[in-house]
This record gives structure tokens, sequence and C-alpha cells, in this order.
């Protein structure tokens, strides 16, 4: 399975909508990195991660329903994880209504919506895109010196 970047475009975009995601904030120029694996030249499953100084959102994490349950999901979280520690990220946080238990099953704990980093406060996921009543969650990713 190769992981590769992915622009923001109509191809991340549709399958987004088709998982129901928020797709909204998503055009050039936007803070999102994608990050997708291909099947065949099909997109079959994309993150997206938002960087900051210290801190980083994970978001839009799709996989197309043809392709579920072969891992990709998961692969995709560890390559981000690894990607954000790698640019100086400490903590990797999210906002989901649908995903809490397998992001739980993957180390991320609960966090209050008050103690987020004032950058991940201010993304347009975490004022208006997901609702309160979302899951936010978070992840310790920067590696020991």
């Amino acid at each position: 399975m190769h992981i590769a970047p992915e622009p923001a475009a109509q191809d991340v975009i549709s399958l987004l909508e088709a998982c129901a995601l928020p797709v909204a904030d998503i055009a050039a120029g936007s803070p999102v990195q994608f990050f997708g694996i291909r099947s065949a030249g099909t997109l079959a499953a994309v993150v997206g991660v938002e960087l900051y100084p210290t801190a980083a959102l994970l978001r839009s994490l799709a996989v197309e329903p043809s392709f579920r349950g072969r891992g990709f999901a998961r692969s995709l979280v560890r390559f981000v994880e690894s990607f954000a520690a790698s640019q100086g990220v400490e903590t990797l946080f999210l906002l989901t209504t649908t995903a809490e238990r397998f992001f739980l099953a993957l180390g991320y704990l609960p966090v209050s919506r008050v103690a987020a980093p004032k950058a991940i406060q201010a993304t347009s996921q975490f004022t208006s895109l997901c609702p309160a009543s979302s899951a936010f969650l978070a992840k310790r990713v920067a590696t020991a010196a």
C-alpha cells in the first residue's frame, strides 16, 4: 500500500462527500494537506491534516466503502501521526461524530474543548463545521528527544 500526497481536487472532495464529511472549507490555498491511497488510479482512502506550530488537526479520514476492512484507515492515521511528528507537532487533535471508538482504539483520548490550543480552536472544523456534540480527541505524537 502506497500513501502519497493528494491535491484538494475533485476526487478528494467527492470521496469526502460520499462519506458525509464536511468539505465547505476545502479549496486551493486551504491549510489542509491530504494524503491518500489509490488502487488502479481510483482514490480508495484519504486523510487530511492541518499543521500548526506544535499542534495539528487530523481531519477528513475517509475510505471508499468497497475498500473498507483492508486497514487503509489505520495506515493513513499512522502515516499522518508520523508526518505530523516529523514537522514538529507534539499533539494531534481531531473532532468526530462517528469514529470515536476507532480513534480511542488507536490511543486517542478525550479532551475538553476549552483545553484546545488557540490554533485548533480557530479552525473551521472546530468553530463551525463540526457540531458541538462531536467528540474532541487528542494524541501526543512527538517522540522523546
